[in-house]
C-alpha cells in the first residue's frame, strides 16, 4: 500500500507537470509531500497517504463504465437517493450494492 500511494503521486506529477500542483490538489504543502515521497518526513504520514489515496486513486465504475477518482466514487455512494430521476436512481442503487474499495470506507 505504501508504494502504491507514491506511484499515484508520481503518475499525477507526470500528468500535471509539477509536484506543487499535485500538493495543491491533495491539500498539502509541496515540501511535506516531497519529504514524504523520499521517506524523510519527520511526522506521521497517515493523513497525507489517506489524502493521496482519496484524491488520486482511481477505480473503474462498473455502472458508468468509466474511471472515477475515489472521492467521486464516494460522493456517488453517499449522496441522497435521487427519487425524481429514474436513471440516477438506477445508478444510486448500483452504488449501494457496489463492492469497490472506495465504497468500503477504507483508505
Amino acid at each position: 500500500m505504501v508504494n502504491n500511494w507514491k506511484e499515484l503521486v508520481e503518475q499525477r506529477v507526470a500528468e500535471l507537470g509539477s509536484l506543487q500542483k499535485v500538493a495543491d490538489e491533495i491539500g498539502y504543502a509541496r515540501c511535506s509531500l516531497s519529504l514524504a515521497l523520499r521517506d524523510k518526513y519527520v511526522g506521521k504520514t497517515d493523513r497525507l497517504i489517506e489524502a493521496v489515496l482519496t484524491k488520486l486513486n482511481k477505480v473503474q465504475c462498473p455502472h458508468l463504465n468509466k474511471s472515477l477518482l475515489n472521492s467521486e466514487c464516494k460522493q456517488y455512494k453517499e449522496r441522497n437517493a435521487p427519487t425524481q430521476n429514474p436513471i440516477e436512481m438506477r445508478h444510486w442503487r448500483a452504488c449501494q450494492s457496489c463492492t469497490l474499495q472506495c465504497n468500503k470506507g477504507d483508505k
